[in-house]
């Protein structure tokens, strides 16, 4: 049986997975999907929220693992992975990044923003008045990220979301070919996504040497609007 450490992305938290875990546990595997500093139970002030201290706090439960585990970041979790994974490449048996950021050494998930013409991220994002984090004008957020959501999961997302330190967002992750690089990975595109364009997640995965490219036909959050998709892409990885 394996492990799946499941990273969230941007402004959310742990509680994003509640609907894939159990998927994944009823077939027999161990789920562990934390809050990264800063989201969720695991409050942190904003100015003090990096990559690094994400990258860390996931290195932290990799060290704890006795075998590799399937790592899989969503959106912004997808730098952090790819950041635990140049300290860690022995911990993990396969990166999954799911709609997510596989950025190439000295590149920043605003850096790949700036540049996707699908993204309506540039226009639905508001910055706080010191700069330090951003939200989602709050009529835009189902349109982004959520089109195809129920009523009931948009509920709970804009009961949970919170602001998203800008640091993360704009640091370049620095990896090496010696070490992330060496380490299996496998894409899953969401053909559907507002925040990540289908296209530049097709670019990454190809630039970023993914053994395996999977698609699911859905927003930029698929474990919300179709877990059952999800667990199965995650699934087929072992």
């Amino acid at each position: 049986m394996a492990t799946f450490v499941l990273i969230h992305g941007a402004g959310s938290g742990a509680w994003v997975w509640h609907k894939v875990a159990p998927r994944l546990e009823s077939q027999g595997h161990t789920v562990i999907s934390p809050d990264l500093p800063g989201h969720g139970r695991n409050p942190q002030p904003i100015a003090e929220v990096t990559l690094a201290r994400y990258a860390d706090s996931v290195c932290d439960i990799l060290q704890a693992q006795s075998e590799p585990v399937v790592l899989v970041g969503h959106s912004l979790g997808g730098a952090v992975i790819s950041q635990a994974a140049e300290a860690y490449p022995d911990k993990i048996q396969t990166l999954v990044y799911l709609a997510g950021y596989l950025l190439r050494n000295g590149e920043s998930p605003l850096s790949i923003s700036q540049t996707d013409n699908e993204s309506l991220m540039a226009g639905t994002t508001v910055f706080s008045e010191d700069q330090l984090s951003a939200t989602c004008r709050p009529e835009a957020l189902q349109e982004l990220g959520y089109a195809d959501c129920s009523a009931e999961d948009m509920a709970l997302v804009r009961s949970l979301i919170t602001p998203q330190a800008v640091a993360p967002l704009t640091t370049p992750v620095q990896v090496t070919a010696e070490r992330m690089g060496r380490v299996p990975k496998v894409y899953i595109l969401c053909t559907q996504d507002k925040v990540i364009g289908p296209t530049t997640q097709r670019r990454m995965a190809e630039a970023g040497g993914c053994d395996r490219l999977l698609t699911l036909d859905t927003s930029h959050n698929p474990y919300l609007s179709a877990p059952q998709a999800v667990a199965a892409c995650l699934l087929s990885v072992l």
